[in-house]
């Protein structure tokens, strides 16, 4: 039987990320950073249960590509559990890892500058070879591509955005081929992992993520990720968890976030993956971690005779406690005033914290001149603009997801 090696696969970790958190007195750490870290260790713990012989991380550990130190150290404590078990693990630099500009240190290159043991910082397309307790596993390491950086500036001088995509998507169908012909030129057994991050064309973005990718991100055919020099190939950048090549070799799997950043990401499941690996494919499992705090969207119809006791009800339905809360109610323009807030957030109060509280009151296309009203929140001004688009009606949904953020920003300046 061809050597199996067993490997952690994870990415897109995002220490740093503090939407939605407010600071823990106890520790003086913001709890989204508690509950990140939470769900990378609980990740660690199952993949030590499991005995993995290597950890790949496929990019994007911080918010930024300047973590702050607190975040660069919750993130090391998580990684050093890995290392102390004597288990080799890869970083690979993301986008959110990698600076702007040419010369400076990206997010996680203190790991090399260190010599920390264990650790293998990969920014480059360059081959690398693990020894394992199980026998040697060898990496095609593909970072994500900055134009800046990647390409020389003269070959984008003139080029429309579209052009410009398609430059940076040749070249890494470009890296990916010379990697590939570099592993059949060696020649051996030694089972090999594409290690990206990137946007592999036909991945399903995660309900977040749609609110701000661009059409001109670059994404890398599939064809060019199943050479059959690549064994399996381990991919992060994409939050939601999934197989491109589900029922041949090798398989493109993205990992998925080990939490959840946005309610866009409230319903998709959340953890890593562990993949057995050998020289001419992989089996692999989805390890489903909790995904960090419950994310509650609460919708009610309340457009009734009361309609507070109406979106209390639907309220004392749904556990509350340790929750992140939304809550959204329906309601017609000459029963607004019967709402009694104060009583609402009330039976709101058990929720970790109520991240809005907004009303959508049915389209009255007579009284646009209310979006002038300064009583209005910029949440209820931004939804009563788009009720007088008919065009925007459709995207209403992702356009407050994505300005929500910005409304979360607002607030907590205000208090």
């Amino acid at each position: 039987m061809a050597q199996t090696v067993r490997a952690m696969h994870f990415a897109d970790t995002h220490f740093g990320v503090e939407l939605y958190g407010r600071l823990d007195p106890s520790t003086g750490l913001n709890t989204r950073l508690q509950d990140f870290r939470r769900s990378l260790n609980e990740a660690v713990d199952s993949a030590l249960d499991a005995g993995v012989d290597v950890a790949l991380f496929a990019g994007d550990a911080y918010k930024n590509r300047d973590p702050r130190q607190t975040d660069q150290r919750e993130f090391a404590s998580c990684i050093r559990r890995l290392t102390e078990q004597g288990i080799p693990v890869v970083l690979l630099a993301g986008n959110h890892d990698m600076p702007a500009i040419r010369g400076r240190a990206h997010a996680v290159e203190i790991y090399r500058t260190l010599g920390v043991t264990n650790v293998h910082v990969v920014s480059h397309s360059e081959l690398l070879t693990l020894d394992t307790r199980s026998g040697p596993l060898r990496i095609a390491p593909v970072p994500y591509l900055l134009k800046g950086i990647s390409m020389a500036r003269d070959q984008f001088q003139g080029k429309t955005l579209e052009e410009g995509r398609l430059l940076l998507e040749a070249h890494y169908v470009e890296t990916i081929g010379a990697l590939a012909d570099e592993v059949r030129a060696l020649d051996d057994q030694t089972p090999t992992v594409l290690l990206g991050h990137f946007w592999a064309r036909g991945a399903r973005l995660s309900a977040w993520q749609q609110g701000y990718f661009s059409l001109t991100e670059p994404q890398v055919p599939l064809d060019a990720l199943t050479d059959p020099a690549f064994d399996y190939v381990a991919l992060g950048h994409i939050h939601r968890q999934q197989d491109l090549n589900p029922a041949g070799q090798p398989h493109v799997v993205y990992c998925g976030s080990s939490d959840r950043i946005d309610f866009g990401e409230k319903d998709e499941p959340k953890g890593f993956v562990i993949a057995d690996i050998r020289k001419g494919g992989a089996e692999y499992r989805f390890v489903e971690v909790s995904g960090g705090r419950r994310m509650l969207d609460i919708v009610v119809d309340a457009d009734c005779d009361d309609p507070t006791a109406a979106i209390i009800a639907e309220v004392k339905r749904h556990p509350l406690r340790d929750s992140l809360v939304r809550l959204t109610y329906d309601i017609s323009r000459a029963r607004q005033g019967l709402v009694r807030t104060v009583e609402i957030r009330e039976a709101l109060a058990p929720a970790f914290l109520t991240v809005s509280l907004s009303a959508r009151v049915q389209r009255d296309t007579t009284a646009r001149h209310e979006l002038l009203d300064e009583s209005k929140s910029p949440r209820e001004a931004l939804s009563m603009f788009i009720d007088t688009r008919e065009q925007l009606l459709p995207l209403k949904d992702r356009l407050l997801a994505a300005a929500e953020p910005l409304f979360v920003e607002i607030e907590a300046e205000i208090a």
